[in-house]
């Protein structure tokens, strides 16, 4: 798991950057569509991941690469056009291409596991649309769905899961059930709105405090993803000063470019990268207040973000 006494840096939009900014179709953010194309991989690996392991390597922290399988589970895989057996495929694909990746990196840049520890992460999204309620999933039909993808990952010698975007209370508790019950490390990061709360109106706090009391505590630790620095200062602070215990389970953090809604970053036609140095700063004064063990980037950031993150937060 992590070494405690460094801060990790992590990947930045992959599938905006993918779409955006090389240029490869991803009409649904589908990026496990990229891990069976040896031509695109290897131009993200060349213009995205190395720059992001160097400058994680520069600034002295630890790395999570993520194997791109956010929408690798059976609704996503299905409505594009990818078979049931894809499940257990491309979720083995995605975290042999990571380990691949990290291998070689090593080797021509010469950078030794002790330096720069990495980990190889199972980055597993919604089974909805992230940013909706939409239908409501209790924890058991979402422990139920998310739990052959955790399984296919597990199989392939993933070092931890990650659930990422998670709009609602009950799919991030049935996502931890299915972690716990297969027996994997996993970091529970939902997404929120500009106020704070998860999609579904869920306090960020109670979350916390509700999956440690159904899971006696299970999930390392809890993160935010898919939002920017200023929607999340005011809840942080706020717990803070109230002092309110859940504060210590949280230790990540991968932030939006834009300061947007996710309702105005769904109408936009173009990509908000916002302002790259500016993100680092704010992401470091988050980093240091709360003593965040995890950093780095969601939607709209690329590798100008990441680097600048990992030098403000070195």
């Amino acid at each position: 798991m992590l070494d405690t006494q460094r801060t990790y840096l992590t990947c930045g939009g992959t599938e905006t950057y993918l779409h955006f900014i090389q240029g490869f179709p991803l009409p649904d953010m589908c990026g496990f569509r990229v891990l069976d194309d040896d031509e695109h991989y290897a131009r993200l690996d060349r213009t995205y991941l190395r720059p992001i392991a160097d400058a994680a390597a520069r600034s002295g922290h630890g790395l999570i690469l993520d194997a791109l399988v956010w929408r690798a589970s059976s609704d996503h895989m299905l409505a594009a056009g990818y078979r049931e057996a894809d499940v257990q495929r491309l979720n083995a694909l995605g975290v042999a291409r990571a380990r691949q990746s990290l291998s070689d990196w090593r080797a021509q840049a010469g950078i030794h596991a002790d330096d720069c520890p990495a980990l190889v992460a199972g980055d597993v999204g919604p089974r909805g649309d992230a940013y909706a309620r939409g239908a409501v999933l209790t924890p058991e039909t979402a422990r139920a769905y998310h739990r052959p993808q955790l399984e296919a990952l597990c199989t392939a010698g993933v070092d931890l899961l990650t659930a990422l975007t998670l709009p609602s209370l009950a799919e991030a508790l049935g996502v931890a059930k299915a972690a716990r019950e297969i027996g994997m490390p996993i970091v529970v990061s939902p997404t929120v709105e500009t106020h704070g709360h998860l999609p579904d109106g869920t306090p960020l706090g109670e979350l916390v405090q509700r999956i440690d009391d159904a899971t006696g505590g299970y999930p390392s630790f809890y993160m935010v993803n898919c939002a920017h620095p200023s929607h999340v200062l005011p809840v942080l602070d706020a717990a803070a000063h109230r002092h309110e215990p859940w504060l210590q389970r949280f230790r990540g953090f991968r932030a939006n470019a834009s300061a947007k809604s996710h309702a105005e970053l769904d109408e936009s036609p173009t990509l908000d990268r916002g302002n790259p140095r500016q993100l680092g700063q704010q992401m470091a004064a988050l980093a240091r207040r709360f003593d965040l063990k995890v950093v780095g980037g969601c939607c709209g950031t690329d590798t100008e973000h990441i680097v600048a993150i990992a030098e403000h937060c070195a």
